[in-house]
């Protein structure tokens, strides 16, 4: 089969639902980009085993679902992903025709063979902040999941993702909400000295969650760094978390599409509602049209 042909895949930007229910029920392998008997998949419970919502593993697939759909849409050409992990994100991304380039503190190379597309990704290593357009040219869409919030300077990475975009391009930024009502960390506001945070930045997991942005901060910084088109969706209610004590719900697979609907209403409460009771942060940014074809 032909990445293209990937038939969950197509249909992420369709019929997202559905998708995510199939992804719950059997994990990441039935989007069919990773060869089941690499280590890197056989021994990793998100590529083979069933979560259902309210959960953290549900809440899990459905933040990498709906940033892959968000990416899959705008149909980029050439993607400069940070911060990538294992690749997975870019390896179900990859399209015939797409140039993904993929940058990560620790090395990918070895793990690129565990997906289908893998041969088709381009790694390279070290502080993103040391990369450059000059050597990796200019890009449609950067990507940079789950990464800002253990950045002491935000603002300077999003001024320096924006140097890596075409006229147009954009970037697409997931990180935790900070206002979301049982956030415990302080936000981007209440930092009296970012640089005292410099010592603790780049650590993975949520442990090195240095701070949050409400979604309002973020928007800021993002027309502070030079984008337009500055678009903000929260999403993930406890019905699909699993906070607030909703992990002790029963979770058979036949609710799960009743979890599915309760998290859709509460997040058309209104923005206030939204903003409390939403976890997740989707954050896209337009580098300026009118700005001359870099070179």
């Amino acid at each position: 089969m032909r990445p293209s042909e990937a038939p969950l895949l197509g249909m992420l930007t369709r019929n997202f639902e559905q998708v995510y229910l199939k992804v719950c029920a059997r994990g990441y392998k039935v989007l069919e980009r990773t060869r089941e008997n690499h280590p890197a998949v056989r021994d990793n419970p998100w590529q083979h085993q069933e979560a259902w919502p309210p959960s953290y593993e549900a809440f899990g697939r459905y933040r990498f679902l709906d940033t892959l759909r968000r990416a899959r849409a705008l149909e980029p050409l050439r993607v400069l992903e940070i911060a990538a992990g294992g690749g997975f994100n870019a390896a179900c991304l990859y399209e015939d025709g797409r140039e993904l380039v993929l940058n990560d503190l620790r090395p990918l190379e070895g793990e690129l063979d565990a997906w289908t597309t893998g041969e088709h990704l381009r790694w390279t290593g070290g502080d993103f902040f040391e990369l450059r357009p000059e050597r990796l040219g200019f890009f449609d869409l950067v990507l940079a999941c789950e990464v800002i919030e253990h950045v002491a300077h935000g603002d300077r990475m999003l001024a320096h993702l924006r140097r890596f975009l075409r006229p147009g391009g954009t970037l697409l930024l997931t990180t935790p909400n900070g206002a979301y009502f049982r956030s415990k960390l302080p936000t981007y506001s209440q930092v009296e000295d970012f640089e005292a945070l410099e010592a603790r930045q780049f650590q993975p997991d949520a442990d090195g969650h240095l701070f949050l942005y409400t979604p309002g901060e973020l928007e800021r910084l993002c027309r502070e760094a030079g984008f337009e088109q500055v678009e903000l969706e929260l999403s993930v209610t406890p019905f699909l978390s699993g906070h607030a004590g909703l992990r002790f719900l029963p979770s058979p697979p036949e609710l799960a599409p009743m979890y599915v609907a309760l998290d859709r209403w509460v997040r058309r409460l209104g923005p206030l509602a939204r903003e409390r009771l939403c976890t997740q942060l989707l954050v896209t940014a337009r580098a300026p049209r009118g700005e001359p074809e870099p070179v």
